[in-house]
């Protein structure tokens, strides 16, 4: 299944370097619009020297594991957002013909080459974020890797849940719910104890982005470690196998061209 999968991204990216421009110009925007997003909390921070608490320093380190997660997500599984097309256009019949797992197909597909550059560029962010703070070791790294891993599995599976709305409603290719969802889970980039009660619980329970970034921070830093881990080890499960579950059902729902 990884042969297949690592085949099916080699393909994608020998024929986007049929066009070399765009796609060294994929590239380079991921690095400049997560650079521009960075500038944010510089300039606040400037003025003002914690938020709710929190230094620069947790902030940006919040926002590398966001952009990590959303960056993996962009480069290992860019399918996810073909699939509203592929219903509305019967495409999805492929899908079904094929002998191998449609949730893994679905997953395969596709790769986001700006997702190359926001992940160099939130790799280097987090190394910075961790040197300044003085927790570069080697037990954080591991950490971090851990981390990352939920991260995208939580940020994919939004991403797979949402789209997967499509099989009940015709919106003619296209879906505004994932966006939507994407839109409020950027709220996560900075500590949700700034925002109102009903918007900490959304970012923590219903769009759990706050698992993405700033809970792994306050393991780091030594704020209740091993019931933050539990929570996000649940929080990463719960997330998989409920986007897989509305997947599924959304398959039955599903009529075919053939039909």
């Amino acid at each position: 299944m990884i042969q297949i999968f690592l085949k099916m991204k080699e393909q994608y990216i020998k024929t986007e370097m049929e066009y070399p421009l765009n796609f060294w110009l994929m590239l380079l925007s991921g690095v400049v619009t997560r650079f521009f997003g960075m500038l944010v909390p510089f300039i606040i921070c400037s003025n003002i020297k914690t938020i709710a608490g929190w230094k620069q320093e947790e902030i940006y380190l919040i926002m590398s594991f966001l952009y990590l997660s959303e960056g993996l997500c962009s480069v290992l599984f860019e399918g996810i957002w073909q699939l509203p097309s592929m219903v509305f256009n019967g495409n999805f019949d492929t899908i079904l013909s094929r002998p191998v797992s449609p949730f893994y197909q679905v997953l395969c597909g596709g790769m986001g080459l700006h997702g190359i550059g926001v992940v160099l560029f939130g790799f280097i962010s987090l190394n910075y974020s961790l040197i300044r703070l003085g927790i570069f070791r080697p037990a954080a790294m591991l950490m971090c890797l851990f981390f990352v891993l939920c991260g995208t599995i939580i940020c994919m599976s939004s991403y797979l849940l949402t789209n997967s709305l499509v099989f009940w409603y015709d919106a003619g290719g296209r879906t505004s719910i994932p966006y939507m969802i994407t839109e409020i889970g950027s709220y996560a980039r900075y500590p949700i104890m700034i925002y109102p009660k009903i918007l900490q619980f959304i970012l923590l329970f219903v769009v759990p982005y706050a698992f993405i970034g700033m809970v792994p921070v306050m393991i780091l830093t030594g704020q209740h470690m091993l019931s933050l881990c539990a929570a996000l080890n649940l929080i990463s499960l719960f997330s998989l196998l409920g986007a897989r579950f509305v997947f599924y059902r959304g398959i039955l729902h599903y009529e075919s061209m053939g039909m």
